[in-house]
């Protein structure tokens, strides 16, 4: 296959970017950007970490993870009722930004401290999945569906190349410069974050003044409101079961990569750099997909396609895992899966959520993309110990039989999607329209 040449690229964004959405494009990617720097600034410490506090716990640290993240979901929802749209990016990420000040000054004050280091699983754990789902909540609410199509992979890209420049920082530096002083340097980042995520959200709404939303207008509502429609839903419900049983296989592969590593690397340095370059690989490659693939295959293609893609390659990977299950082929297998999952997989689920109403893009997808991906973390950690007997051939089969499974949903929630986008009200529609149809 040719390599894309620098004119290509430059043609396809001509075919793919309408006149009028240029600059809030580039706002949103420069703050998707600085979002992932920083946080897989922080993610790459975190297995390290997680290593201090001991492999064995794994399944309570995500169990606690679940815990806070039930405690927090609360006041997000409160925050997103109350709060005007344009300071929903100081509202979520300053708080994050002051945490992790405290952590590092808690490792450097205490290094090695299983407590300590627990506590930062925790809470990068806990914390990453409200900034992510609060940045692409705000850009399912400010783009419609069809411009979703064409620019989410763009968006999505600006991440990959935060994501790409946050674990070479750590790479090159953190041997260097210690943990505490990448912590305060990935809070440089989620700050700078808070300005273009702003910038982004108000330049779109002077660029499409008849569909956005006013900025200045919090998007209300109540949170039972949202749990029913979640529960109503088939279109929610089997976005969420996607997402579950997803993070289920993920959780596998998770545990049986840090058991190779642990057994191979024994300096807590060295495993962060063996976990950059991990992340760095992934993120090159996601890149690649999000520039020359996402909106092509979405856009000229279909979107249950590039829904069901992921799945079925996951599949074939699992296949080719248990027929050679050695620990070179978990971890391209790993990569493979991350690769997928960000490259594609992301950012063609966060189009989903743009033909929902208002309320169900910031609070039902919180919801989906923090309690309920949390929780199937605890929960897959949980079966792994069950299932770890089985050996990474027998859970490498298991993993292959429930892609499967997820090749089907991803299909079905594809075609309701095309469906939906030519009708008039957003889905599901919010209850008090509903008792009214």
């Amino acid at each position: 296959m040719t390599a894309p040449t620098a004119s290509g690229a430059r043609a396809q964004l001509r075919w793919l970017v309408a006149a009028g959405e240029g600059r809030s494009l580039l706002a949103a990617a420069a703050a998707h950007f600085c979002l992932l720097c920083g946080y897989y600034m922080l993610r790459s410490l975190r297995e390290s970490l997680a290593l201090d506090a001991g492999r064995s716990q794994f399944a309570n640290l995500f169990s606690i993870t679940l815990v806070a993240t039930l405690l927090v979901l609360p006041g997000y929802w409160w925050v997103v009722a109350r709060v005007p749209r344009r300071w929903l990016f100081p509202a979520t990420y300053t708080g994050v930004i002051v945490v992790f000040i405290v952590f590092a000054w808690g490792i450097q004050a205490n290094p090695g401290s299983p407590l300590v280091a627990g506590g930062y699983f925790i809470t990068v754990t806990t914390f990453n999945l409200f900034i992510v789902s609060v940045f692409w909540s705000v850009m399912a609410d400010v783009w419609r569906s069809n411009s979703a199509k064409r620019l989410f992979g763009f968006i999505a890209a600006g991440g990959s190349l935060g994501a790409l420049a946050g674990p070479a920082f750590n790479a090159l530096f953190v041997q260097r410069l210690g943990l505490p002083v990448v912590i305060l340097a990935a809070c440089g980042m989620l700050f700078v974050a808070i300005l273009l995520g702003t910038r982004a959200q108000r330049t779109r709404a002077a660029e499409d003044r008849e569909y956005v939303v006013d900025p200045s207008i919090a998007v209300g509502g109540r949170a039972l409101d949202d749990l029913k429609r979640l529960l109503t839903s088939r279109y929610l419900l089997t976005l969420a079961l996607v997402l579950v049983v997803g993070q289920i296989v993920a959780a596998f592969v998770y545990n049986e990569q840090a058991r190779v590593v642990e057994a191979a690397f024994a300096d807590r340095e060295a495993r962060a750099a063996l976990f950059a370059q991990l992340d760095f690989g992934v993120s090159a490659l996601s890149l690649l997909l999000q520039l020359f693939v996402v909106g092509w295959l979405t856009a000229r293609g279909s979107l249950k396609l590039s829904l069901s893609i992921v799945p079925a390659l996951l599949c074939v990977s699992y296949v080719m895992l248990a027929i050679v299950p050695t620990a070179s082929m978990l971890l391209l297998t790993q990569v493979l899966r991350r690769t997928t999952d960000y490259g594609l997989s992301k950012p063609t689920r966060e189009m989903l959520f743009t033909v929902l109403n208002p309320e169900s893009k910031f609070k039902s997808k919180s919801l989906i993309d923090t309690v309920l991906q949390r929780g199937s973390d605890s929960l897959g950690n949980w079966i792994y110990v069950l299932v770890s007997g089985l050996g990474l051939a027998g859970i490498a089969w298991l993993s292959a039989g429930t892609c499967l499974l997820l090749v089907a949903a991803t299909l079905w929630l594809g075609r309701v999607f095309e469906k939906q986008e030519t009708d008039a009200e957003p889905l599901p529609l919010p209850a008090r329209q509903a008792n009214q149809a």
